[in-house]
């Protein structure tokens, strides 16, 4: 019940009052820079995140003017980048909500819109941190690291996958294009935390959501009536937390007929469907490469191991 009551007052309440005040951008900008900031603050440190509020600031405020551009691709490209080469200094999990604010950036009209964005994304960070230190986030949390000729890997192809993934929305003029990089950033994520079975889990689970919403498409019920089928989706999907495809199916499933315009459920199912298997696929090919890399390089350039430390013999 305190959690409840401190996400009514904390959050709920202060996104209800931006929105009415300044318009859905600006409650956008609020969710997305709390969101950031409370996940970077759990996987990667509450120091750390406070080190980079500004930084996402600034990448929220250029995903916003960018989106969904030509330019929008050279900084998800970009982006993934520093990310990636994060994994060298473990810092990896905290720097992907970087990439993560400049791929999910609402899009503003001028680059007014757009600065006044991403400083509304920048404190909401830093209010994000403060919520996460409030229950119990660590100052520093450390990530995987590697050499850092590998790191130099994990930066190449995470910038390109991210930017190969946004490049494939935009040439095909989608309309939403950032579901192609959704699932790099949310499985890298996984993969990170030791958890590549999610990768199989979210893909059967997107295949099985989009094939499910079909049918009703064809049933072609009332816009109340899907309301409501989504509703139950969502919170079966919440519910469900010991089979990751199932839950991530039933999110898909419901994701389809909330976005779906009326009568187009099948050709939204489609869509979705496939430009997050394609983000899917992208990831797993980055995943081969950084694999051979680092097998190669352990192969050619061996890491020296520590020489054991003193012990205590006993008499």
């Amino acid at each position: 019940m305190q959690i409840v009551l401190a996400v009514l007052v904390a959050f709920v309440a202060p996104v209800v009052l931006l929105y009415t005040l300044a318009g859905p951008s600006a409650a956008n900008a609020m969710v997305l820079g709390v969101l950031v900031g409370a996940l970077g603050s759990k996987i990667g440190g509450t120091r750390r995140m406070l080190y980079l509020a500004p930084v996402i600031g600034l990448a929220a405020g250029l995903g916003a003017v960018t989106a969904y551009r030509w330019w929008w691709v050279g900084l998800l490209a970009a982006t993934g980048v520093v990310a990636g080469a994060g994994i060298g200094f473990g810092s990896m999990l905290p720097l992907l909500m970087i990439p993560w604010v400049a791929t999910f950036a609402s899009p503003a009209p001028s680059g007014q819109h757009a600065v006044v964005y991403g400083v509304i994304v920048g404190v909401a960070t830093g209010y994000g941190i403060a919520l996460a230190r409030r229950f119990g986030a660590a100052a520093v949390v450390e990530g995987k690291r590697v050499s850092v000729g590998l790191a130099a890997v994990s930066a190449l192809v995470f910038g390109v996958i991210l930017g190969a993934a946004a490049a494939i929305g935009v040439a095909l003029g989608w309309p939403q294009p950032f579901w192609v990089p959704e699932p790099i950033l949310l499985l890298a994520l996984y993969v990170l935390m030791g958890r590549r079975e999610k990768i199989t889990g979210k893909a059967i689970g997107t295949a099985v959501g989009a094939v499910a919403a079909i049918p009703i498409a064809l049933i072609a019920p009332p816009t109340w009536v899907l309301a409501l089928i989504a509703a139950a989706a969502f919170v079966l999907a919440f519910l469900q937390t010991k089979a990751y495809w199932l839950s991530y199916g039933l999110y898909t499933f419901g994701l389809v007929l909330v976005l779906a315009p009326p009568g187009e459920v099948a050709s939204e199912a489609e869509q979705r469907g496939v430009q997050i298997l394609a983000g899917i696929a992208l990831l797993v090919v980055g995943l081969v490469i950084f694999d051979a890399a680092s097998r190669w390089l352990a192969k050619h350039f061996p890491q020296p191991e520590l020489a054991p430390g003193p012990t205590e013999t006993s008499a």
